[in-house]
């Protein structure tokens, strides 16, 4: 029978409802479970990723659900990628319609819309933080000065680290849940050569960095880091050969890869400015003062919205890469079914009217 959950309550219901006239199976999970078709059971803030982690590949029965990790780093992802306050709004606001519009009636986007909805959340937040709000118009030309913690183009530095520093927490997670899904699938030596090595890589890393800022173990964190290298190496090498090794920079590409939440955060900074100053422009150059604040206006507010669609598609759309290839391949095994009770696959359906 497995470990299914509630299979006595939904015999009793398949029963009841049909009067006894009824014949129910349960059947033993096999050695080959990729086909067990599987129902997520996350509930509240979660519950709207599933539909996320369909687009990639149904769950696979006995691997993690990483539908809680998507949850939260998906929208703070896309908020770094938008960092614009004002257009965090617009995209809370497109949420919320999608909710009480479309959502009534479909799933698929009322999810949607919930994940809008906490995509731009994160966005107006970290958009007030990081100085946004239709680019400098506040500050430079409307003479109100917003609160924030930092400018992402005065200090991208720390941007930077502070993205590569999500990367190395997202990636990290990857491998600690990939550790525990080839252990309860059995695959001992893939979970030593594909995840394991990677942590033994980070523990080299950082005693190496350590020894060269702290002199009093310099000969001790060069020795520890070393000996992971080495170990990093022959695991590597243990597990697929001399092209093993090769993973390395496959590993360190991956890292880097969350560098492209800096891009994207000064993309939308940038482009905002930039329609800032020709808006600004069109009025002082234009003779005629009427003429002027119209073309200006026209260029102001065609522009932030050209902007605007850029920076949420290209956010969405490098979010769901750093999910689907930075994070999901550490672990993601994926099955074939999702669990869909009561449902038919026809090949022909007459209607009666």
């Amino acid at each position: 029978m497995g470990s299914f959950e509630n299979v006595e309550k939904a015999k009793s219901i398949i029963d009841n409802e049909t009067d006894g006239y009824c014949e129910i199976e349960v059947e033993d999970i096999g050695e080959d479970d990729s086909d067990v078709p599987v129902l997520q059971s996350n509930i509240g803030y979660a519950k709207p990723y599933e539909f996320l982690i369909e687009l990639y590949a149904p769950l696979k029965y006995r691997e993690i659900d990483p539908t809680i990790f998507m949850a939260l780093f998906f929208p703070f992802m896309f908020g770094f990628c938008l960092t614009d306050a004002f257009y965090g709004i617009l995209v809370l606001i497109m949420g919320i319609i999608m909710v009480l519009g479309l959502g009534k009636t479909s799933k698929a986007y009322d999810a949607l819309g919930k994940i809008t909805i906490h995509c731009g959340i994160w966005g107006t937040f970290l958009g007030f933080a990081a100085y946004g709000f239709l680019g400098d118009l506040f500050p430079k030309y409307l003479g109100i000065q917003i609160p924030h913690i930092l400018d992402a183009f005065q200090d991208p530095v720390t941007v930077l680290i502070l993205a590569l520093a999500v990367g190395i927490i997202h990636v990290n997670i990857a491998t600690i849940v990939g550790i525990i899904d080839k252990f309860r699938y059995g695959q001992k030596k893939e979970a030593l050569t594909e995840n394991i090595v990677w942590l033994v890589l980070e523990v080299g890393v950082v005693f190496l960095a350590l020894s060269m800022f702290i002199p009093s173990i310099e000969m001790l964190g060069m020795i520890i880091g070393g000996v992971c290298l080495l170990a990093t190496v022959g695991l590597l090498f243990y597990g697929k050969g001399a092209f093993g090794v090769m993973d390395i920079f496959s590993y360190m590409g991956n890292i880097l890869s969350y560098a492209r939440l800096l891009a994207l955060c000064l993309s939308t900074a940038g482009i905002a400015m930039t329609v800032n100053i020709l808006a600004n422009l069109m009025y002082e150059i234009i003779p005629v003062a009427v003429i002027g604040i119209i073309v200006a206006v026209i260029i102001f507010i065609f522009g932030h919205i050209a902007n605007f669609l850029i920076q949420i598609v290209g956010g969405f759309i490098n979010t769901m890469r750093l999910h689907f290839v930075e994070f999901f391949t550490h672990f993601y095994m994926g099955g074939h079914n999702s669990f869909k009770p009561f449902s038919s696959n026809r090949s022909f359906t007459k209607l009666k009217k």
